[in-house]
């Protein structure tokens, strides 16, 4: 008998409960046989009966696609969808959001993630008659905003990690919670935002149960951390991985550890390290260079003013790899930014360090003044507390 012959048989049986299981029937026969001509036309045909039996079969369909081949479910899932997206999507939102849900996971599993994040945005979260529980809307905001970082498209993932943000305090699944401050992490990763982005993993890595997903976050929170702008926020971020028990452990624990000292970096050191990078971590910025290659010019001009008390800018240069003229440019902007302590004497092409600590005689007495009225004030809060009627 031929599929329609069947269709129109099951149509006249007048028993609502007959009649559903008489289509679940079918529907499980073609999916044995993977038929998928005759599974769409089988779903056409549904789709146009009372809602009553169109929806219980329905679900019968998303059951039944979850067990299905890929090639299968993509198929006749995609079909399926742009039939209930001509005119029934209201009466069909629970089927709607369920099929797309189930093809976005068959698609990720292709590594097709631009799709899969589109196939997601099609469940109507905000915009559709039910009413999603808070723990949903986040898991699939999430995994939206993860799909497109995985593509490395950080507006469209800040889209979906700023509507998840204000119900995070709302959700109880601490599973959940890790995979939203892990997407936050990243798309602060891929918007440059190194500082940030270096403190986020670290204190992701403390979250983390695991301790492969610890050494990851590590890695990445140092990565962020070499990548910074050189400077005292810089230092405190490389202070607090240096100590990190698992510190020794980390495959950038060279660049880490010299980071952290001051010690200038070799070529072949940063080009081991340019090797880790991601590939939004290698752009070009302004002035030609990699943000690696700003990142240790700026490191090793901080390192050189540990050393020399001042340096001429055709010094400074051969040091920076860079011409005099950058070399100063280079000085001067972190000077300005209070990124360095120094100066610069034009006229004679040198710059002169001006070491932590160090201050005129007239300010490192006054320092030494007021660090004795307070250990005098702090001795006579002592004698008053133990001994109340002293005067």
């Amino acid at each position: 008998m031929s599929i329609a012959a069947q269709l129109q048989r099951i149509s006249q049986i007048s028993d609502k409960d007959e009649k559903i299981e008489a289509y679940k029937k079918v529907l499980l026969s073609l999916f044995e046989k993977e038929d998928a001509t005759n599974l769409k036309e089988t779903i056409k045909h549904v789709i146009g009966t009372s809602t009553i039996i169109s929806r219980p079969v329905l679900k019968e369909l998303a059951d039944n696609l979850k067990k299905a081949s890929p090639a299968l479910h993509k198929d006749v899932a995609t079909t399926t969808l742009e039939i209930l997206n001509q005119g029934h999507a209201v009466q069909f939102e629970e089927q709607i959001s369920d099929i797309n849900y189930n093809l976005a996971k068959v698609i990720i599993n292709d590594n097709d993630f631009l799709n899969a994040a589109k196939v997601l945005q099609a469940i109507p979260l905000e915009t559709g008659q039910r009413n999603y529980p808070v723990e949903k809307k986040v898991k699939i905001w999430v995994m939206i905003a993860q799909l497109y970082l995985e593509e490395e498209k950080a507006l469209e993932a800040e889209r979906f990690i700023n509507k998840a943000a204000p119900l995070t305090g709302q959700i109880k699944n601490e599973k959940l919670l890790l995979k939203y401050k892990s997407a936050f992490v990243r798309n602060q990763d891929f918007n440059r935002k190194f500082i940030e982005a270096s403190l986020s993993y670290y204190r992701l890595s403390q979250s983390v149960p695991r301790i492969d997903e610890r050494m990851q976050a590590l890695e990445s929170g140092v990565r962020c951390a070499v990548l910074a702008p050189a400077g005292p926020q810089r230092s405190r971020l490389l202070a607090m991985y240096y100590k990190d028990d698992k510190a020794p452990q980390l495959e950038s624990y060279t660049v880490l550890e010299k980071m952290f000292l001051e010690r200038i970096l070799k070529k072949e050191e940063i080009t081991a390290f340019s090797n880790t990078l991601l590939e939004h971590q290698k752009a070009i910025v302004a002035g030609g260079k990699t943000i690696l290659e700003q990142a240790v010019m700026e490191h090793n001009l901080l390192a050189a003013s540990k050393v020399y008390n001042n340096i001429t800018f055709d010094e400074l240069a051969n040091l920076l790899d860079v011409t005099p003229d950058m070399a100063e440019k280079i000085a001067s902007k972190m000077i300005s930014e209070d990124r360095l302590v120094g100066s610069i004497n034009q006229t004679s092409k040198l710059l002169y360090f001006k070491k932590p600590g160090s201050s005129s005689s007239l300010n490192e007495w006054d320092q030494h003044i007021e660090h004795a009225c307070s250990s005098v004030n702090s001795i006579l809060e002592k004698i008053t507390k133990k001994y109340p009627n002293f005067t």
